[in-house]
């Protein structure tokens, strides 16, 4: 195989450990636990001792169950060059990798970062924006479809645009920020700009 070629497995573009994915989570409640650890030696009595220690199980036990139920903690992104193709895959703590998207490319689509914002509802009744970073593969035809999206603080977006870039490179396919750097499809030249249109009468010399 030349330098050339392109390489005869998928190449990993993104690749995030359910583990890892885990990791802030836990550690959110470990700070927690350890935040109200004063209250637990400041407690009146036995019965409220206890009463907190049980609070604080159930968070563990409801947080622990998520996580460990959740099948797309993790995530996996590839490239295979032979075949054209993007995939993505996920997985829990508890299970193999699973595709969840396949994605054949062409030499003429191209890569692209969206920002994409929605209204929540918050846990209190109230209203919130969720802003979402998405990768999206657009075609000629102006289709276009997800590959990837990633939501959270503003870092993310770096994160987004990272991924992306690499994506773009590995497929050799053009790349841009946002949408309006798409460059727009001429129309086909309309038959009057093409040949001359021979009419019946015309004497050809």
């Amino acid at each position: 195989m030349s330098n050339n070629d392109p390489p005869r497995h998928p190449v990993i573009v993104y690749h995030k450990s359910p583990f890892t994915a885990a990791l802030p989570w836990v550690a959110g409640l470990i700070f927690v636990t350890l935040m109200i650890y004063p209250f637990f030696e400041s407690a009146p009595g036995p019965f409220e001792l206890c009463s907190m220690i049980s609070v604080l199980a159930i968070f563990w036990i409801a947080l622990l169950g998520i996580l460990i139920t959740n099948e797309k903690l993790g995530t996996k992104i590839s490239v295979d060059q032979t075949q054209s193709e993007i995939s993505v895959h996920s997985r829990g703590l508890r299970t193999e990798f699973k595709q969840d998207l396949n994605l054949e490319y062409q030499n003429s689509d191209c890569i692209v970062n969206r920002v994409r914002t929605e209204s929540v509802r918050t846990r209190d009744g109230g209203s919130g924006t969720a802003t979402h970073y998405e990768i999206h593969l657009f075609r000629m035809n102006r289709t276009h479809e997800l590959i990837f999206s990633i939501n959270g603080f503003s870092l993310s977006k770096f994160k987004a645009k990272r991924i992306a870039k690499k994506i773009a490179h590995i497929t050799k396919l053009q790349h841009h920020k946002k949408l309006s750097e798409i460059p727009q499809q001429q129309p086909p030249p309309s038959e009057a700009e093409g040949d001359e249109v021979i009419q019946f009468g015309t004497i050809l010399s």
